[in-house]
């Protein structure tokens, strides 16, 4: 007579088993997660194309019979199991691409047809040109009018421009060098004021930064460069000692005479013979 197993220890084996199919399957979704999110489908495409040139060009002697891979150059388990794994990286890849091309259509098309229902409603005309256009743009633009442009957009076909000092004598492209005009001031104190914000009636700083860089050459540095590298944790700092003065130039000392020889003996008297 056969001996009956526990049917709690059939039971646990059966939950082990199932267990671990669960881990594994969270192992490998965890993973094609990771190679969808940082793999490209060209780099995956070059390993592909690297692998099956080496099957192709070696494989001539695996189907003569070589056993030997190694000789023969074909591709081994390692990369046989690799190829295959690059192939499903491949599907997964192209997948993602496809997945986030059309999440991004379909988040364009909300989005046109946002500003279309927008625009058929005097709000949402309103909302759409106040996330638009900042309060200094609207009065700083040159095209502003109160009653038919009071954001300051611009005509179709010609760029943004503002006024870049308040006497509207200058304009510029740029939406940080614009300068709200004199007679516009108090309106945009009061739309400033009207939103919160506390910094009216310095909108002319932007002009004058203009001009102090303009002003100033390449090699000259802001006066307020200047006092931070004077000062010291608070304290003045002393000022660097001056550079030495540079040796007077002296003339070359006159060179001495050339010293003069004294004359050269008389030659001696002619031998006489003796008598």
């Amino acid at each position: 007579m056969a001996k009956s197993e526990n049917p709690l220890d059939v039971y646990r084996r059966q939950q082990r088993k199932k267990e671990l199919k669960k881990n594994k399957n969270a192992r490998i979704k965890a993973r094609d997660e990771k190679v969808a999110a940082t793999r490209a489908i060209d780099e995956v495409k070059a390993e592909i194309s690297l692998l099956e040139r080496k099957r192709d060009k070696f494989g001539k002697n695996t189907e003569k019979g070589d056993v030997d891979e190694e000789r023969s150059g074909g591709l081994d388990s390692n990369e046989t199991k690799k190829l295959e794994r690059l192939k499903k990286e491949l599907k997964i890849v192209t997948a993602a691409s496809a997945k986030r091309k059309e999440l991004h259509e379909q988040a364009q098309r909300e989005k046109e047809l946002q500003l279309i229902a927008a625009q058929k409603t005097v709000e949402g005309v309103q909302k759409l040109n106040e996330s638009k256009y900042s309060v200094l743009e609207r009065y700083a633009s040159v095209y502003y009018e109160d009653q038919m442009n009071p954001f300051g957009a611009p005509p179709p076909g010609k760029p943004k421009m503002y006024w870049s000092d308040a006497e509207k004598k200058s304009t510029t492209m740029n939406a940080r060098m614009a300068v709200v005009p004199s007679q516009l001031q108090h309106k945009f104190d009061a739309e400033m004021k009207k939103q919160g914000h506390d910094d009216v009636g310095n909108n002319q700083d932007t002009s004058g930064r203009k001009r102090r860089w303009d002003e100033r050459g390449p090699g000259m540095h802001s006066q307020q460069q200047f006092n931070n590298q004077g000062m010291v944790h608070g304290q003045m700092r002393a000022p660097p000692p001056p550079p030495p003065t540079p040796p007077s130039f002296q003339k070359p000392l006159p060179l001495p005479p050339p010293s003069t020889a004294p004359p050269p003996p008389p030659p001696p008297p002619p031998f006489s013979k003796l008598l």
